[in-house]
């Protein structure tokens, strides 16, 4: 099937990764994957597949922490580079001449992870509280793909669920399917009758202010991506349990999300090839 495919960096996500992109029928070589070999890296990579996301600083994501300069040193023109929220470097490997296909917040990927990452937070949840999410009053923070999901999921097990979004579309569509719905900032119905709060909001919406209304007991998940939606330095000066969850498929489920990420290359890589 033409030129083999580099996967480089990453958690287990990568691994599963690489055993589908195998059984579809690639050459598949590996370097930092966990549990799989190192090859000698190549001179110039044809196909290479990053993590998703891909960078931690200056460094590929995944525990072998490669430096992100020796793998941009090795693309250039006729390199095909694959990954998630490349940020600065997609400038940086398009520049050595590299075609480069960011894979975040593309569909169906993007909604495909984010059933992992409700029932990762779902387990967090329970692992972290000393009750039940049955009859317990949650707030989800955002009422977008993994918010949808989250609320869906914790009502089926019995759970008070409140959306809080700032479209009256998103509040009445939540509305709509049996739950109750709040303004994100304004908080119409106050939040100190909340157990757990789920946030899925990428900016500053629990402050110091809005920490304090919440009881002792109240369990906050970060489900965002940075700049984060909770203040966790106020968490910690007020004593509440804030729990950054960041990366959950990749924790909880990472046979399913490496799969995906492997499909939506797969149907790009198949794309390209059918005459």
């Amino acid at each position: 099937m033409g030129d083999c495919l580099w996967l480089v960096g990453g958690d287990a996500r990568c691994f599963w990764a690489a055993q589908q992109l195998r059984r579809s029928g690639y050459e598949v070589l590996t370097f930092g994957v966990p549990e799989l070999p190192d090859a000698p890296l190549p001179e110039r990579f044809p196909i290479l597949v990053l993590p998703f996301p891909s960078f931690s600083g200056e460094r590929i994501r995944g525990a072998a922490a490669i430096p992100a300069e020796a793998v941009l040193s090795r693309c250039g023109g006729g390199t095909r580079v694959f990954g998630g929220q490349l940020g600065i470097f997609r400038t940086a490997l398009e520049q050595r001449g590299a075609q480069v296909v960011d894979l975040y917040d593309t569909e169906p990927l993007t909604t495909a992870n984010a059933v992992p990452t409700a029932e990762g937070a779902l387990a967090l949840a329970i692992g972290h509280s000393p009750i039940t999410l049955h009859g317990a009053s949650c707030l989800v923070v955002g009422y977008g793909r993994i918010g949808k999901l989250l609320a869906q999921r914790l009502r089926a097990l019995g759970a008070l669920v409140t959306v809080s979004a700032r479209k009256s579309a998103d509040r009445a569509l939540a509305e709509g399917f049996g739950l109750l719905s709040d303004v994100t900032g304004v908080w119409l119905h106050g939040l100190s009758q909340y157990d757990f709060v789920f946030n899925t909001v990428p900016s500053m919406t629990l402050g110091e202010t809005q920490l304090r209304q919440l009881p002792p007991h109240c369990l906050l998940l970060e489900l965002a991506s940075p700049p984060y939606g909770i203040d966790r330095a106020a968490c910690e000066r007020l004593g509440l349990n804030h729990v950054p969850a960041a990366g959950l498929p990749g924790k909880f489920a990472p046979k399913t999300a490496g799969s995906l990420y492997a499909q939506s290359i797969l149907a790009l890589l198949q794309r390209e090839e059918t005459p």
